[in-house]
C-alpha cells in the first residue's frame, strides 16, 4: 500500500502515520489502536499480523496455522472494508461498528472485543458480536 494514502482503518490519517508502524513491528500501545491496526491488516491481507496479534489462549486461536492463514486470506479477498467506527472502549475492550460488504451483500456488524496484554504487547483475545449492523 502507498504509505501516503489514507489508512484502511478509516482514521483519516495517512497509513504511514497510522497503522503502518504497527504492521512493521511496533507494539500497539492500546487495545483501540491494536483493533484499528487489525482491521487495516484484514483490509490489506496482512495475514501474519492478524495471527500474530491474536491471543493463543483465546477462542479465536487456530492451531493449524496454514488452515487459519487460508481462511483469513479468503475472508480478506472476498470482503470490502468500507468503514470502521469506534463506539466506546475501556481499559481492555473496544466496541466498534465495522461496515463490510461480501459478494455484493452487507456483512456489517457491531462487536465488543476483549484484549489482553502479554509481554508488554496487546493481543486480541475474543469478542461478543453485539448485532448485525444493517
Amino acid at each position: 500500500m502507498n504509505p501516503d494514502r489514507r489508512c484502511p482503518c478509516h482514521s483519516r490519517k495517512k497509513y504511514k502515520r497510522c497503522c503502518a508502524p504497527f504492521h512493521k513491528g511496533r507494539a500497539a500501545p492500546s487495545p483501540q489502536l491494536l483493533m484499528r491496526s487489525r482491521f487495516a491488516a484484514y483490509a490489506l491481507g496482512l495475514v501474519d499480523y492478524v495471527i500474530d496479534t491474536t491471543d493463543p489462549s483465546g477462542p479465536q486461536w487456530v492451531a493449524d496455522r496454514e488452515a487459519w492463514r487460508q481462511s483469513i486470506e479468503r475472508f480478506s479477498a472476498n470482503t470490502t472494508f468500507q468503514g470502521l467506527r469506534i463506539e466506546g472502549h475501556t481499559e481492555d475492550t473496544v466496541a466498534f461498528h465495522a461496515t463490510l460488504e461480501q459478494m455484493g451483500q452487507d456483512a456489517s456488524f457491531r462487536e465488543n472485543s476483549r484484549f489482553v496484554q502479554q509481554d508488554g504487547r496487546w493481543l486480541y483475545h475474543g469478542a461478543v458480536t453485539l448485532s448485525p449492523a444493517r
